[in-house]
């Protein structure tokens, strides 16, 4: 009794499926990743790319229909998107769709552009905060795994190793992008970090194969003193037909299988090098304007940086390229420079003696000659004597930072007057942040109005009020006109709802400025990534005070019509003040 009670609950409930799913209808507006068949049995729609799900019945298959869903797989692709950032889209007034309505080749494309670009600080700062938005990848020629490439391989190129780190904790998904594994793997070996480079290629899938990797993850093994283990994965390694004699030596070794190892020293890879420095009995390595630029950090890290060929221009000169190219610490060239002997009669007549010395030599004589100096203008001659000296030979990179760590050291008040300029002008790029900002309210760009956009302040009814003083004082000077830049404050204190005076028309001059068509195009399409691409592009290489008032107008423009106000105001605040 109770089974057929339950046969005719089985089959009230399979009637109700069928009539449920041939009488209900979908609205036409409506977008669903499930495709149901529309024809009847007159009518039947192949499609090669859908696939049929055949739903029976197990006691009445004969006397019912078949059941037929359609599956669109490609709705389901794209509705299955992955979104990869650190920012939550509010950050900066973006949207989760940001990316939706663009094409993902025309992100490529600009993005190839921008790739050649040494972008300035402030662009290299809002590309990164573009791309690392939590966003929709585009719907059209980008997959989400593609977008994700795009983004490890910048913070690659950026050697933003612990912007990745932080991806990688937020983002587990990027444990199949081998390439980012062994970046942070990398960076923390380099630091000799051996620690934390071992923790780093636990965040590797399983599936993804990766030779460096899985050789290094070996040497964890061992280095963790889990031996059994390590054995077991290597011999896995070989069956899979891996070979590698160099590693398989050095394993060996580390495992206790052979008391001897070869004291080669391969420097090929990271690795390789490591693994030759922690073998080999006696380790000598002389690096040459070759070498990787890992391996020189590994030396300086692990203290490996061992000269005492001060005789040898080469050697001494791949580490002065190398500190240029911030491969390595530029400290480890002046220490360098401290050893090398120099007499008496040499250190007092250093500004006549360096000519006839190679340029390695008069740079060390020149630096040693100033630290011994407690004369303030003697000191101040030979700082810049040297740094003529870098500059000779395109090696100022190495110098930059101590030049300004010695300048700094000065007291202003010892500096003689017929330094205080070239000082100034040294410092000047390293101390503009501390610079204060000297408002001006006779000029309304320069006046206390724009603490609105620096401070990036909601509050539109004091800015309201500080408006009105100033346009008070600003309209009693006959001669005073209105600039471009005074119609960027206008246009975007307007954006954000602040009410200016009914007598203040500045649309005659307004008008006359334009923004760019193609710019204007995509704005209307709220294309919001894009447009932003395309505004670092435009900035570049330039700082942002240094732009033109023309395109300072039309990036606020176009920012105000996008209501990107958090954007808006980091480029205002940049352009408009002046900073004494």
């Amino acid at each position: 009794m109770t089974r057929l009670l339950l046969l005719n609950k089985l089959l009230i409930s399979i009637i109700f499926f069928i009539l449920l799913f041939q009488n209900f209808s979908i609205p036409a507006t409506t977008v669903d990743i499930w495709k149901k068949n529309e024809g009847s049995n007159k009518e039947k729609i192949e499609d090669k790319d859908k696939k049929e799900i055949i739903i029976k019945s197990p006691i009445l298959s004969g006397s019912i229909e078949k059941i037929t869903i359609n599956i669109d797989e490609q709705k389901i692709e794209d509705f299955d998107q992955t979104v990869v950032g650190l920012f939550d889209p509010e950050k900066n007034n973006f949207n989760l769709d940001m990316w939706a309505q663009s094409d993902g080749k025309d992100i490529k494309d600009i993005f190839n552009r921008i790739n050649k670009l040494k972008l300035s600080k402030f662009s290299e700062d809002l590309l990164f905060q573009i791309l690392f938005t939590n966003a929709y990848p585009p719907q059209k020629n980008l997959s989400s795994k593609e977008f994700l490439k795009i983004k490890i391989n910048w913070l690659i190129k950026n050697e933003r190793f612990r912007d990745l780190e932080n991806l990688l904790i937020t983002n587990p998904q990027i444990g199949t992008e081998s390439k980012a594994i062994k970046f942070l793997v990398n960076e923390n070996l380099a630091s000799a970090d051996i620690k934390s480079a071992c923790e780093k290629t636990k965040a590797l899938e399983k599936s993804v194969e990766n030779n460096y990797l899985e050789k290094f993850k070996i040497y964890c093994l061992i280095n963790d003193d889990r031996k059994d283990e390590a054995q077991l994965v290597f011999d896995l390694l070989k069956e899979r037909g891996f070979n590698d004699k160099f590693f398989e030596d050095k394993i060996n070794f580390l495992l206790g299988i052979t008391d001897k190892t070869s004291e080669k020293i391969l420097d090929n890879n990271l690795l390789n090098f490591y693994l030759s420095s922690i073998t080999s009995e006696n380790f000598e390595y002389e690096p040459t304007d070759k070498t990787d630029k890992y391996i020189w950090k590994y030396l300086s890290s692990a203290n490996l940086i061992k000269t005492d060929d001060f005789e040898n221009e080469d050697i001494i000169l791949a580490y002065e390229q190398a500190a240029a190219e911030n491969s390595l610490e530029a400290n480890e060239v002046f220490k360098i420079y401290l050893q090398m002997s120099f007499n008496f009669n040499q250190l007092m007549n250093s500004t006549e003696i360096y000519k006839n010395l190679p340029n390695y030599k008069a740079r060390a004589l020149i630096y040693q000659s100033m630290l011994l100096s407690d004369n303030v203008e003697r000191k101040l001659y030979l700082a810049f004597l040297l740094k003529d000296l870098f500059l000779k030979d395109k090696l100022f990179e190495t110098y930059s930072q101590e030049l300004s760590d010695i300048l700094n050291a000065i007291k202003p008040d010892e500096i003689p007057k017929n330094y205080a300029e070239e000082v100034e002008k040294n410092l000047e790029q390293n101390n503009k942040k501390n610079r204060k900002i000297k408002y001006d309210n006779d000029i309304l760009h320069r006046s206390k109005v724009i603490k609105y956009f620096i401070d990036n302040s909601d509050k539109t009814a004091k800015a309201e009020k500080d408006f009105k003083t100033v346009y008070k004082k600003i309209k009693k000077n006959k001669k005073y006109f209105i600039s471009i830049k005074d119609i960027v404050v206008l246009e975007s204190l307007e954006a954000d709802g602040v009410n200016l005076p009914n007598d203040l028309d500045y649309s005659a001059i307004s008008s006359e400025l334009t923004v760019p068509k193609n710019l204007e195009d995509l704005v209307e399409k709220n294309q919001m990534g894009l447009v932003m691409l395309k505004i670092i592009e435009i900035i570049g290489e330039d700082s942002i005070e240094n732009l033109d008032p023309e395109t300072i107008y039309f990036l606020s423009k176009i920012l105000n019509d996008l209501n990107l106000k958090k954007i808006r105001n980091n480029i205002l605040s940049e352009a408009l003040p002046i900073r004494a």
